[in-house]
């Protein structure tokens, strides 16, 4: 008799339920209906099915009265409901067919049979060791260092990993400190992203500090283990805000420009981040805002309401944010506006190749009495940083040319430089120019306290400041004390 088992073919049929169909053929040997699993969505069943051989196509039969057949049908008490994972596969158990006397002549079919349930159990291990974890073909004899692929004993939670040596499995760490890593491995590349930006700013501060020879600051972080250092207030840690930006803990005392309608979204307050502080102040006349992450809420110190989101209506407002490690609070520095505001309402001649002091004729807003008629400008300024939102309305002409605006500072040394914006002035008869200058000051304690404004131009007739009562404009903020 032939090997019934020699095509090879897999002990196993998957079937899609359809809701009526109640009967599911088989094609592969076996020699039981024990020897069949029927699985159906995973679950095996035991009871309500029916199992029928064909016995009509046996290769044989044993002494023991045990019929080898080529498949059979698999009938359920009850059609699987549509769409069921229907399986039916061979699970041969450890048993022996035949019995053989020391006496007794050997049938051949008999020794088929068993040769046969041998043969097909022995592939039905092949299968199911393919669905497992194994060593590479090959791998333990090509290493010839005794590689073993046993598991360690179970323990809770655990990875299980290669030893040193490569040579064994061992238990690995557990799921706690895989996570602690991933986290580790996060904020190292956050930290990476710091210190990438702030080498960045450290080149560009020491180059200006080099080529402007500014007078050096360095602030300790004592609580981030940082150190800032910058030339002077132009190169104070300030984050300029456009369009929605997120702050990050670690820029922790730095002043934010909100500005074109942009948003500053603060991050979580928690404890560990007691005592993160952020100045925001609104850089132009656009509706700016200040959210958080989160579910947390703004609290004004002044006793108003919690609110999602402060809004900073005004050029000029400004407020102080700092987490007290359960929400954040605001103080509000500056609401409504500068601290002073000064126009330019009437023409002023700026004559061909000059630079001159522009003198402002209405005093809008001055909250300390700081304009000074001697100095076309502030002064004795309480000490403290200011922002400075200048605007020099010039007119056009036929000829181009470039056309500067200066905020100057009055030190030991007399008046200096100190801000400045330069920009082309077109060529346009019966046609304005804005010149903007716009950045932060210091004011310092007994000097450094008085501020100007120079306007100058490269061309050779004579220019105007346009009369308007709102095109050219001097604006100081208070951010800090």
């Amino acid at each position: 008799m032939g090997a019934i088992f020699a095509n090879g073919d897999l002990a196993a049929v998957r079937y899609e339920g359809d809701g009526e169909s109640r009967e599911f053929p088989f094609e592969f040997a076996v020699f039981a209906g024990s020897d069949i699993k029927v699985t159906v969505n995973g679950d095996e069943i035991s009871e309500n099915v029916g199992i029928a051989l064909n016995t009509s196509q046996s290769s044989g039969e044993t002494g023991d009265g045990i019929v080898a057949a080529s498949g059979g049908t698999v009938t359920f008490a009850t059609a699987p409901v549509t769409g069921a994972d229907v399986l039916i596969a061979r699970r041969l158990g450890l048993r022996r067919l035949s019995h053989y006397d020391s006496g007794s002549s050997l049938r051949a079919d008999v020794l088929n049979a068993d040769f046969d349930y041998v043969l097909a159990a022995l592939g039905d291990v092949e299968a199911g060791f393919a669905g497992t974890l194994r060593m590479p073909d090959g791998a333990i004899n090509t290493r010839g260092d005794g590689a073993s692929a046993q598991l360690p004993y179970p323990q809770a939670g655990r990875a299980i990993m290669w030893d040193e040596t490569a040579r064994q499995l061992v238990n690995g760490p557990d799921g706690a400190a895989i996570a602690g890593a991933q986290a580790a491995g996060e904020a190292a590349r956050l930290a990476a992203n710091v210190a990438s930006a702030a080498a960045e700013q450290a080149q560009t501060s020491f180059a200006g500090f080099v080529n402007q020879s500014a007078t050096a600051v360095l602030q300790l972080d004592c609580r981030g283990g940082q150190a800032l250092a910058y030339q002077d207030e132009r190169r104070m840690p300030m984050v300029d805000a456009p369009g929605n930006v997120t702050l990050h803990p670690r820029q922790s005392g730095v002043v934010v420009r909100v500005s074109n309608g942009g948003r500053v979204t603060l991050p979580s307050c928690q404890p560990s981040r007691n005592g993160v502080t952020f100045r925001v102040f609104n850089g132009d006349d656009t509706a700016t805002d200040i959210a958080t992450v989160g579910n947390d809420v703004l609290h004004p110190v002044d006793g108003a309401a919690e609110r999602a989101v402060f809004a900073l209506p005004m050029r000029g407002d400004a407020v102080e944010v700092f987490c007290d490690g359960s929400r954040w609070q605001v103080q509000t520095l500056r609401s409504g506006g500068p601290l002073v505001k000064m126009l330019r309402t009437q023409k002023q001649a700026i004559p061909a190749n000059g630079a001159f002091i522009v003198e402002w004729d209405s005093i809008v807003t001055d909250s300390h009495g700081l304009y000074r008629a001697g100095y076309d400008g502030i002064a004795d300024m309480p000490p403290g940083h200011y922002h400075f939102d200048i605007g020099i309305c010039v007119e056009l002409a036929d000829q181009s040319v470039q056309g500067m605006v200066f905020v100057e500072r009055l030190g030991a040394g007399g008046w200096n430089m100190h801000l400045q914006g330069v920009d082309t002035l077109p060529n346009g008869d019966e046609g304005r120019k804005v010149l903007r200058c716009s950045g932060i000051a210091r004011a310092g304690i007994g000097t450094d306290n008085a501020f100007r404004v120079r306007v100058a131009h490269g061309a050779t007739d004579t220019r105007n400041i346009v009369a308007t009562s709102l095109a050219s404009w001097f604006h100081v903020v208070r951010l800090s004390a």
